[in-house]
């Protein structure tokens, strides 16, 4: 089975919005989703901004992210710390700033990032996926 790794904004979104990304977050099955742990500490910083946005009490917003969490293995940063040297650097370059862990671990996996942020796409040779290819497969 493939590994996709997901980043911040995919959560966020399925977070914002029951649509496509909620759903495949929560239903594809031909794939592994992974990020990094610290997908979980990132996410929280924005959960009073989903909140104050959706107008969904707190319980709910925790609730939902919860069974969005659960559908992703977070892995520690062991599994991709030889990878991020490398991470930085690329990262560096490409004014990619904040996210070196998801790209070491994408490269440590030598897996492809599904991400709503254009940013990505300007780190060379990392691959990166959008919602519509996982959905259409």
């Amino acid at each position: 089975m493939r590994r996709i790794v997901v980043d911040a904004s995919v959560v966020l979104a399925g977070l914002f919005k029951d649509g496509t990304v909620r759903d495949i977050l929560l239903n594809y099955e031909a794939a592994e989703f992974v990020a990094p742990r610290y997908l979980e500490s990132e996410v929280e910083r924005h959960l009073s901004e989903v909140v104050l946005r959706t107008r969904k009490p707190e319980a709910t917003v925790r609730v939902m992210l919860e069974d969005l969490l659960a559908a992703i293995d977070l892995l520690p940063p062991e599994v991709y710390s030889g990878s991020m040297d490398r991470a930085k650097s690329v990262a560096g370059r490409a004014g990619c700033r904040g996210d070196e862990d998801y790209i070491g671990l994408a490269l440590a996996l030598d897996s492809p990032v599904w991400t709503l942020d254009s940013d990505f796409g300007r780190v060379p040779g990392l691959r990166t996926l959008r919602t519509d290819e996982i959905e259409h497969g």
